[in-house]
């Protein structure tokens, strides 16, 4: 029995870790006019889950910790 458990156990933590390491950092502009970031594994997941979200807004892939410059930034005419 407890074989069986620790076999499920590790079949559901192998499948569970490619879901956690396909996510991915996009960065957004909020309704207030904030660039604001968040994480999933595609552009449309990441438009759909941002908190507050500006209408107009759309995604931008932040691959390296140059990109990361715009987190924190106001844009204007939001």
């Amino acid at each position: 029995m407890n074989k069986l458990l620790l076999g499920a156990l590790a079949l559901a933590a192998v499948v569970a870790v490619p879901g956690v390491s396909l996510a991915a950092t996009y960065a957004y502009v909020n309704e207030a006019g904030e660039v604001m970031t968040t994480s999933a594994t595609t552009p449309n997941e990441a438009i759909i889950t941002a908190p507050n979200i500006s209408t107009h807004s759309g995604v931008l892939l932040i691959e390296d910790s140059a990109d990361s410059e715009v987190v924190g930034d106001d844009v204007s005419g939001v």
